[in-house]
Parts: C-alpha cells; sequence; structure tokens
C-alpha cells in the first residue's frame, strides 16, 4: 500500500460554525479532534484520513485547543496534515460525490493537495519527528474483559503508592511513547516532552441494542514529544505510519510527523 501525505487549509471560522451547527462541539469540549474528525466524515466518507495533526502556519504542531467560543481566536488559518491510503485525486472525486459544500468549503478542500510518502524508509535511517498523544491504557472492571476503561498511564502507574514515591508523570509518558515506537519499528534516540496538558473530549458512545449513542466527555493526558528515532523494522515502521500512535487516531492524536534528522 502506498501510505499519502494529505494537506489542507480549514477556514477556521467556518469550520467552528459548520461544528456548531451539526451537533459535533460541545460548549464544554476543549478541543477540535471530534469537529475535525467530522468534518473529514462528512467530506470523504469511507475515505476519511487518518491519523491527522493541525500545525500552525509556522510549522509547530498546534494543540487543538479552544480557549474561547468567540471564533476570532481561530482566524489565524491553521494546516491540516493527513495521512490516507488514497491520494488528493480519489480524496477529491469522492466530496465532488457526496460531499455537502458547507462541509467542503469548511474543511478548505479547494487547496487539497497530496504527495506519496516513499515506500518505506531504511534500516537504521535516523529521523526526526514530532508527535501529538494521549498515552493511555486500557483496563478492565472488576476483572471483566468485556467492561473496558481508558485510564491515564500515569495514574495506572502510581496506583496503590504513596504520594511522592510513584514514577514521574513525564517519565511515565515518554516510557509509555518509547514502548509504541518499538513495537513499531523504531528505537528512540532522544525524546523531550514539550508540551502536556489535561484536554477534555467528547467522544460517540457505542450503545447497547435498542439504544441512542450520545456524546460521553473524557477528560485524559494530552502530551506533545519531539525527538530523534532510528528504523529497526522497515515494514513495521511504514505500518505505524499509516495507523499512527496510541489511541484516538481518528481525532488528532497519533501522527508522526517526521523531518530530516
Amino acid at each position: 500500500m502506498t501510505l499519502h501525505l494529505i494537506q489542507l487549509r480549514p477556514d477556521m471560522p467556518r469550520l467552528m460554525r459548520w461544528a456548531a451547527s451539526n451537533g459535533v462541539l460541545p460548549r464544554d469540549d476543549d478541543d477540535l479532534g471530534y469537529a475535525l474528525h467530522a468534518v473529514l466524515n462528512a467530506c470523504f466518507q469511507g475515505l476519511s484520513p487518518a491519523p491527522f495533526a493541525l500545525l500552525r502556519d509556522s510549522g509547530a504542531a498546534a494543540p487543538m485547543a479552544i480557549c474561547a467560543r468567540d471564533t476570532e481566536d481561530w482566524r489565524t488559518q491553521g494546516m491540516l496534515l493527513a495521512y490516507s491510503a488514497h491520494d488528493a485525486a480519489a480524496l477529491a472525486a469522492q466530496a465532488a460525490a457526496f460531499a455537502l459544500p458547507d462541509a467542503t468549503v469548511a474543511l478548505g478542500l479547494d487547496r487539497l493537495a497530496g504527495k506519496a510518502m516513499p515506500e518505506r524508509f531504511a534500516g537504521g535511517r535516523r529521523l526526526g519527528f514530532r508527535v501529538r498523544v494521549r498515552p493511555i491504557v486500557r483496563a478492565d472492571r472488576d476483572g471483566d474483559r468485556t467492561r473496558t476503561r481508558e485510564v491515564d498511564s500515569f495514574l495506572a502507574a502510581v496506583a496503590g503508592t504513596a504520594p511522592g514515591e510513584g514514577p514521574a508523570r513525564a517519565d511515565v509518558y515518554r516510557d509509555w511513547l518509547v514502548r509504541h515506537l518499538a513495537e513499531g519499528g523504531a528505537g528512540v534516540e532522544a525524546l523531550t516532552l514539550q508540551a502536556f496538558r489535561l484536554s477534555q473530549v467528547h467522544r460517540r458512545t457505542q450503545p447497547d441494542a435498542g439504544q441512542a449513542r450520545h456524546l460521553r466527555r473524557q477528560l485524559g493526558p494530552d502530551a506533545t514529544f519531539s525527538g530523534t528515532l532510528t528504523v529497526r523494522d522497515p515494514e513495521c515502521f511504514s505500518a505505524l505510519l499509516a495507523r499512527g500512535v496510541g489511541r484516538h487516531r481518528a481525532f488528532g492524536f497519533g501522527m508522526l510527523l517526521l523531518r530530516p534528522a
């Protein structure tokens, strides 16, 4: 499979209005991930690209936070990058056939661009990277594997320890990321936690039979790392790029942004 890097320039004020009118921007949400996920699905439907990342014009990864409901805060246009199994032409054709105009305008589809990524990065290749992740683990409820929940990996690591005796939060998150990258065929040479906050997001629940889906509020860790990695297993690393790191990859987390090292 050829992986494609997709680039878009959303119109942020129009995106905010579209999300509010479609009920995908709850007033107590402080993250744009769900709104972007929704507008990507509205435009591309079954071909929606993920993982994705929202960047400022300066090129630095932007925390997708909303400090106020005034769209004036978002008049500085950002750039949306995403990985996709489909090229820009296929995505544009899908949107032309099925998307409503208000969604395509909000997403900035008139400036859709893309390129093919390398088929693979050679073993031993050093790469700089940046990634925004939600470092969580899955935990069973009362030993019942059918009732799992997401837990902040730091809280899981310090559970049962006395205050101040457990590992540091930053160390837990670094270990979490190193482990995920190793499973994806990459070894970490250098790693810096550049930003951290607890962000509140909303996700659709998976209802029981006969029940309607509704938005459920989640508060959890939101960490941005940068560093240098070495490709150990080219096939696994290619799959990691396409899949993304960790969970919530369809909502703005987990996209590995690469640069020369």
